[in-house]
């Protein structure tokens, strides 16, 4: 293998890639880039077998071929190199860098080892607006679970339903639901892993040029997505998806609007006070008031009223201040509604000009 091409191109292709490669994967081969020099295209891969990114970069080939080489090694080099052309050459079993008076030998591995990656069949793929589709997911993945007690809950449900399609991510504990008209005529119902959609998202606000993602199946458990010169790789999640259907409010006691700024000030103040108790704060919503408290008998006391657009009658929930906190942090618009019937019932979190998007956090039980 002997390929030539800019140091810039060559950072920005690692960089992307690299964040699927850990440096404590079991398997010391998941630890390494595929490198890869064809035809004029210079391709670097990286796995950790739930995911697999691809990037490609324009490049001189002299030489074809290809090597496994240690990630972070790599990336610590380049990026220590100044700008221009970089050489890269396969010796003698090690990857020769050679750019600006720069020279290291890295032992390299053979790309025979590499785990084996979905092969693309090159068919056409659903053309989806990259910007409607990542702004959904953005709207829904903070809600995914992170623990792998039930797999399924890892991931985002991705359903076409008539002319929307449904973005879907939960815990159990909390819920965030996106429906947006992608134009897509292809039927769709997949539970995709979060962790690769943050990969999606990452790669996708950073990729120019292109205003469509393609999404394609390549098996009954793969799919791939592809964003210019990047393409991503992630297994189908098995297992059914909860109907979320049933747990979403069909109908409210209690609507407040608030000022997301200063609800979101309170919310944090408050918080100060229930790092101690489970992280729990109240709502008291009454005559035209929405009161935010914490208390721990060890820490302190605090609360904060604001004033609110009240319709319905009054009451008291409680609810998880993290979980307020990521809904607000993802919430992009400066006013929010707020909807709850009875403070056993799950709260729900809107627009109120968008009537797409639904958020719903479960309620603490407390005993006053």
């Amino acid at each position: 293998m002997k390929a030539s091409l800019l140091q810039t191109h060559l950072l920005s292709a690692l960089s992307r890639v690299g964040r699927v490669i850990s440096s404590r994967a079991q398997l010391p081969i998941l630890q390494n880039f595929l490198l890869v020099a064809k035809e004029n295209n210079f391709t670097i891969t990286g796995t950790n077998t739930e995911t697999s990114i691809m990037s490609q970069s324009s490049a001189k080939i002299e030489k074809e071929g290809g090597v496994c080489i240690p990630a972070k090694l790599l990336v610590d080099f380049i990026t220590s190199l100044p700008e221009g052309v970089v050489e890269l050459s396969e010796k003698e079993g090690s990857l020769v860098i050679i750019s600006n008076g720069f020279e290291a030998a890295i032992p390299c591995v053979s790309k025979e080892e590499f785990p084996p990656l979905p092969k693309n069949d090159k068919t056409k793929g659903a053309e989806i607006p990259k910007e409607k589709f990542l702004r959904a997911l953005e709207e829904v993945l903070f809600a995914a679970a992170t623990d792998e007690g039930r797999p399924i809950l890892t991931g985002v449900k991705i359903q076409k339903v008539e002319k929307e399609t449904l973005f879907v991510a939960t815990d159990g504990y909390r819920l965030s639901l996106k429906r947006v008209d992608l134009a897509m005529e292809e039927k769709l119902d997949i539970t995709i892993p979060a962790r690769t959609l943050i990969e999606v998202v990452h790669i996708g606000l950073g990729e120019e040029g292109n205003k469509n993602i393609t999404l394609k199946t390549i098996d009954d458990s793969q799919l791939g997505f592809f964003l210019g010169e990047t393409e991503i790789y992630t297994r189908i999640l098995d297992g059914e998806y909860p109907n979320f259907e049933k747990i979403l409010p069909k109908k409210y006691t209690t609507k407040i609007i608030l000022d997301k700024e200063k609800f979101l000030q309170a919310v944090k103040s408050t918080s100060i006070f229930a790092r101690d108790n489970a992280n729990i704060i109240k709502f008291i919503i009454a005559d035209g008031e929405l009161t935010i408290s914490a208390n721990t008998p060890q820490v302190g006391q605090n609360k904060v009223t604001l004033e609110a657009e009240v319709d319905g009658e009054g009451g008291e929930i409680a609810f998880n201040s993290r979980f307020v906190l990521d809904f607000l942090s993802h919430f992009p618009e400066e006013k929010l509604q707020f909807e709850m019937t009875g403070s056993l019932n799950p709260g729900a979190f809107k627009s109120i000009t968008d009537d797409s998007y639904l958020h719903i956090i479960m309620p603490v039980r407390t005993t006053s």
